[in-house]
């Protein structure tokens, strides 16, 4: 806006009450009056004046009202206006927003206050503010994962406890077909009616269980709740509410990486055969830790994704992903980014124990699901989870100990494998699904043993210059 319109549209004046006090007041460049306030002079009254007419030809003005909204009124209607946000983003940024951002926290030490930052309004939002929240965030997402994790490490059933207590004592248990004799109780399977009469009887012993101690246990949640208010009032700046972020916690959206223990071999076989009911996501879990794939990609593969080349090789075309939501069925939506559509190459192995596995399963037609249910439809998340944790139990009972595995960990391994066969980061970042090489660099831990492979390779690389660069005598004659 040049000066001379701005000139034309805002203007004020000074006038003089009965008291003998003078007011000044403005007419703003959206054309609403405004009052700048009331002063004893009229020379105090003109230079506020003068001030506010001054931010205006500077182009710093804001009207006094702005930022007045509340963050937790902005923020809802902030989600509403992502439209290009993915289901699942927008269904994690609509809890965050409602368990971490817009509720009352209570704040650590003593008085037992509570920090509703939902309720300030977005110009009352300071860096002391936000940062007394980020403590509070901190302390309460620490707190809830500690019980979450109280609570998993508790909730094996009447059965599992059973099949333990079976196991440790070599128990044999007769049924209409054994005989006398009787039969060992199987560390998978269908656990006979008698093997839990006899835990019964017993006095209903408990396996030993004990939650993880983990002192950043929750970090993830507080660094993700973090980065959404810093995106949510970045956006505000954007839109002149506010001058500027007041998110200015250091490092605070920043997780600190854990030291994984990639699954050995050992591991991934030992879950494979436990992973579901007759071996049927045994392929699943060889798949997963051979080609990287994300559980949303590979559980929305279907036959027609699968190619077999004329040498026998098989690859993989993603094209979707499953979408689950809560209290919604599940659906298909396109990969996590427009990255996320490749085709992945599987090693001979993996290759054999999928076709395997579509011969087993008869899973022929084109449009049915590689891994699905046994009526066919589409294996959620929380029956997957809760899968993997039998499989754990019963690989460690076989004397595997699986415990801290996670399905995810597949595909970390998955691409350590690549980055240790020689993948370039490009080659990783395609194979993987990635937008960005930073997002692939996650993935590339190097082996204990991989940087004494990388100075023997560097080592013969140096022989070979020496080779070439050698001239001999008699050569030169």
């Amino acid at each position: 806006m040049s000066p001379t319109a701005t000139a034309r549209r805002i203007y004020g004046n000074v006038r003089e009450n009965r008291s003998g006090t003078f007011l000044a007041r403005y007419t703003g460049p959206d054309g609403k009056r405004r009052t700048v306030g009331t002063f004893p002079t009229r020379t105090e009254a003109d230079s506020a004046l003068a001030v506010v007419l001054s931010d205006v030809y500077r182009g710093t003005y804001h009207a006094p009202e702005r930022g007045a909204r509340a963050l937790s009124d902005y923020a809802r209607g902030w989600l509403v206006r992502r439209h290009e946000l993915a289901p699942r983003t927008r269904e994690l940024y609509g809890r965050l927003l409602e368990r971490w951002l817009l509720r009352p926290l209570p704040l650590p030490g003593p008085g037992r206050r509570a920090l509703d930052l939902g309720s300030y309004e977005l110009r009352a939002l300071s860096v002391g503010v936000v940062a007394e929240w980020h403590d509070a965030l901190v302390h309460a997402a620490h707190d809830a994962a500690l019980e979450r994790a109280e609570q998993t490490a508790t909730a094996a059933t009447d059965a599992e406890h059973a099949r333990a207590w079976c196991l440790a004592r070599g128990l044999r248990v007769r049924t209409q077909r054994s005989g006398e004799q009787g039969v060992p109780v199987k560390a998978t399977g269908r656990l006979p009616a008698e093997a839990l009469a006899a835990w019964r009887a017993a006095g209903r012993p408990r396996a030993a269980t004990t939650a993880p101690a983990a002192h950043d246990a929750g970090q993830t949640v507080a660094a993700q709740a973090y980065r959404l208010l810093r995106t949510i009032l970045g956006d505000a700046v954007r839109e002149q509410l506010i001058d500027a972020n007041p998110c200015q916690v250091r490092r605070a959206g920043h997780v600190r990486p854990h030291e994984r223990v990639l699954p050995t071999p050992e591991q991934v076989d030992a879950l494979a055969r436990h992973m579901g009911a007759a071996d049927r996501y045994a392929a699943a879990v060889v798949v997963a830790a051979w080609s990287g794939l994300r559980a949303g990609e590979l559980f929305a593969l279907e036959r027609r994704h699968v190619q077999v080349s004329p040498n026998g090789s098989v690859r993989l075309r993603v094209e979707q992903a499953l979408v689950e939501l809560p209290g919604k069925p599940v659906t298909y939506g396109p990969p996590k980014s427009d990255a996320g559509r490749r085709t992945v190459h599987l090693p001979p192995a993996a290759g054999q124990a999928l076709l395997e596995h579509l011969e087993r399963f008869d899973v022929h037609s084109p449009g049915a699901l590689v891994f699905s249910t046994s009526s066919g439809r589409p294996l959620r998340r929380g029956p997957r989870t809760a899968m993997f944790a039998r499989a754990r139990r019963a690989a460690a009972l076989e004397g595997v100990s699986c415990e801290g595995v996670r399905w995810h960990d597949l595909r970390h391994l998955g691409a350590t494998r690549a980055a240790e066969a020689g993948a370039t980061l490009a080659e990783l970042k395609r194979r993987l699904g990635h937008s960005t090489v930073v997002a692939a660099m996650i993935y590339q831990h190097a082996s204990d043993d991989g940087d004494q492979r990388l100075a023997q390779r560097m080592a013969a690389l140096e022989d070979a210059h020496r080779a070439e660069n050698v001239v001999h005598l008699s050569a030169r004659r």
